[in-house]
C-alpha cells in the first residue's frame, strides 16, 4: 500500500472524526488491495429540513439545462465530460446547481431509472417513488459553506412537490464526511449494501432493510442487454453472479 498518497486523508479523517475512522479507513483501503471490497451505506430522505433551504442571496439554485452543462464541460474543475453528459441526458435525468453569478459552485444529479455505479457493469435499482440523488459535487473555492446539503434540500422539495416520496442516495462506508454531511441535513440509514468481487464474479449481500426503498445492486451480464438480479433469495443466503 502506498502510504505516502493516503497518508494526509488518514490524518484527516483522525482529526475530524476520530481515531477508530482513521482505523477503520487504513483496514478498509488495506482489504482493498486483496479483494475488491465496498460498503454502501444507503440512505433517505423525506422531510425537508428548513434549516438547511436558505440561501446566500448571491447564489442561484437552477435547474441546468443541457446547453448549459455542455458548456460548463469544457472545464475540467466541473468534473463533468460530454460523453457521461449524453449518457445520463439521454436517460432522463437531471441537474440541479447552485450559481454564483455564471460560475458553477455546485450541483448534483438525480435520476428516476436504475443508475450505473461508477463500475460500468453495476446498476442501482431503486422503489420509483423515490429519486435517486448522485454525483454531488462542490468546487473547491465554495467548500465549507453547506452548498451540497442546500441543493439536495431544495432538490428534494422540488420532488416532493410533484409527488415523489424523498431521495434515496449511498455513501461508501469509510466516506466519513459525506456520511456527516447527510446526516445533518436529515438522511437517515436505510441499509447497507455489501459487495465483493472475487476473481471477475460479484458477490452481492444487502441488509433486508435495504427492501423498504427497493435498494439493490444489479449486475449487468457482459455481452447482453439484459440485467441479472443481484438480489440474494429470501433466505438471504449469498451467492454469486457472473
Amino acid at each position: 500500500m502506498d502510504t505516502s498518497s493516503i497518508l494526509p486523508s488518514i490524518v484527516r479523517t483522525a482529526r475530524t472524526h476520530g481515531s477508530r475512522a482513521a482505523t477503520y479507513d487504513i483496514a478498509f483501503r488495506a482489504f482493498n488491495k486483496c479483494v475488491y471490497y465496498r460498503k454502501m451505506v444507503c440512505l433517505v430522505i423525506e422531510n425537508v429540513n428548513e434549516r438547511c433551504i436558505a440561501l446566500p442571496p448571491h447564489f442561484r439554485f437552477v435547474k441546468l439545462q443541457p446547453s448549459d452543462l455542455f458548456e460548463f464541460a469544457k472545464t475540467d474543475t466541473y468534473e463533468l465530460t460530454a460523453n457521461f453528459l449524453h449518457s445520463v441526458l439521454q436517460k432522463g435525468d437531471e441537474c440541479y446547481a447552485i450559481l454564483d453569478g455564471n460560475a458553477l459552485a455546485s450541483y448534483g444529479w438525480y435520476s428516476r431509472r436504475p443508475t450505473s455505479l461508477d463500475i460500468e457493469d453495476l446498476v442501482l435499482r431503486f422503489d420509483r417513488s423515490y429519486v435517486y440523488m448522485y454525483k454531488g459535487f462542490t468546487h473547491m473555492a465554495y467548500r465549507g459553506q453547506r452548498l451540497h446539503a442546500i441543493g439536495m434540500t431544495r432538490a428534494l422539495a422540488e420532488y416532493k412537490a410533484i409527488g415523489y416520496k424523498g431521495l434515496v442516495s449511498y455513501v461508501e462506508s469509510n466516506n466519513f464526511d459525506s456520511l456527516r454531511s447527510c446526516y445533518r441535513m436529515g438522511y437517515r440509514n436505510c441499509g447497507q449494501i455489501r459487495l465483493y468481487r472475487i476473481a471477475g464474479r460479484y458477490l452481492i449481500r444487502p441488509q433486508s432493510s435495504c427492501d423498504r426503498c427497493g435498494l439493490a445492486v444489479d449486475v449487468v451480464m457482459r455481452g447482453s442487454s439484459s440485467i441479472a438480479r443481484a438480489l440474494i433469495d429470501p433466505d438471504k443466503r449469498s451467492r454469486f453472479e457472473s
